[in-house]
């Protein structure tokens, strides 16, 4: 069953020391704001019997893959509802 990732984490020291990437937070790099709009896991990855994680940016212009996540520590935090 494959889920809705909300957050995750990376980075060996959790929560303290790690890097935080969650759905909807606000970002800017090189001055332009951006939203994360998706964490997805990496079907190519998943081939070859490894893990990673793809995060994607968007904002009025469009949305672009700005990380691949692979070969760290990593903790997920999954989309729950409770309808």
């Amino acid at each position: 069953m494959q889920t809705e990732i909300r957050k995750i984490s990376v980075g060996k020291d959790y929560p303290n020391g790690a890097m935080h990437f969650l759905v909807g937070k606000e970002m800017n790099l090189q001055g332009i704001p951006y939203k994360i709009s998706k964490i997805s896991v990496n079907g190519e990855y998943a081939k070859q019997d490894k893990i990673a994680y793809d995060i994607y940016l968007s904002n009025s212009d469009g949305g672009v893959l700005w990380k691949t996540v692979y070969d760290v520590p990593v903790v997920v935090e999954n989309n729950i509802n409770f309808d």
